[in-house]
């Protein structure tokens, strides 16, 4: 999708708020400062993980309409 999206300028149906949630949770993923520090065994991931699912499901169905635009444009990015 970035590749529609960036080097190709046809796919721009991306709402802002869907592009925000993704940069944040990269943010978030890469930032020392967590919830639960990522020293701690197998829970330091867990709020990461957490943040990464929640914008999942926030995004997942931008997703979908991306596919179903690609289907019809019959569009491969590769």
């Amino acid at each position: 999708m970035s590749k529609a999206f960036w080097c190709v300028s046809e796919y721009r149906d991306i709402p802002i708020g869907s592009i925000i949630a993704i940069v944040s949770a990269l943010i978030y993923f890469v930032s020392p400062i967590d919830l639960l520090p990522d020293s701690i065994p197998v829970l330091g991931y867990v709020d990461d993980t957490a943040v990464v699912a929640f914008v999942w499901r926030m995004v997942e169905d931008d997703v979908e309409e991306y596919k179903k635009w690609q289907a019809k444009n019959r569009k491969t990015v590769r």
